[in-house]
């Protein structure tokens, strides 16, 4: 998603150093451990594709995906690759269309913390921390324009998950994906939805809503 950002927000300076440093560390270890290393790569990443991937033999609980989850449930490989791939699509483009917009940056660059782990089939437990820079500019937001009486309340509970990722072992609900209802927040609040606009309301009954809950006695 990072370079779906960079490209389509128009950061070509940032794409093209993020591109040379690819390249300068893929020339870097080619020297220092040979070519060979490359298909000594090739080789571990199809181990981790089939065997603590496709396999899920780290554990359902500890893989927070879309196709983890489809995999937990019983879904075959092909519609587990199927289903993510609807989501990294749908994901992007939701975020093409935020990035694009007027919406607040603290919203786009919550929205962007969460779609990158929404949109990779392999994200561990330990990658939920990225939750937390996505509550902090969600809160730079709400501070700045007013929070709706339930917004605290979803945040506080998105705050938990990533502390008990392990119960979907008994629910069979991987808690990271569930938690992801942050991302469609988020485009609610900035009234952009690249994934159901005709359930998402328009800019204009968001700010309204918004203003509303900052002259309201607390």
């Amino acid at each position: 998603m990072l370079p779906l950002i960079l490209a389509v927000s128009d950061r070509w300076k940032c794409f093209a150093a993020a591109a040379a440093t690819v390249i300068l560390l893929t020339v870097a270890t080619t020297l220092a451990f040979g070519v060979a290393v490359w298909p000594a790569f090739a080789r571990a990443s199809e181990f981790t594709r089939s065997v603590v991937l496709e396999q899920g033999n780290t554990g359902w609980y500890k893989i927070q995906s879309v196709f983890s989850w489809a995999r937990m449930w019983g879904a075959p490989v092909p519609p587990a690759y199927a289903l993510q791939g609807i989501a990294i699509v749908a994901v992007g483009a939701a975020l093409a269309r935020l990035w694009r917009s007027a919406a607040a940056f603290p919203l786009k660059a919550a929205a962007l913390c969460i779609g990158a782990i929404l949109a990779t089939r392999y994200s561990l437990d330990y990658n939920m921390m990225v939750l937390a820079p996505a509550l902090a500019f969600f809160a730079v937001d709400g501070f700045a324009r007013g929070f709706r009486p339930w917004e605290k309340t979803i945040l506080s509970a998105v705050w938990l998950v990533p502390r008990r990722p392990q119960r979907c072992a008994v629910s069979l609900i991987p808690l990271g994906v569930s938690a992801m209802a942050l991302f469609v927040l988020i485009l609610r609040r900035s009234g952009i939805s690249a994934l159901a606009t005709a359930f998402i309301p328009h800019r204009g009954k968001i700010d309204a809503e918004i203003k509303n809950a900052m002259t309201s006695p607390r």
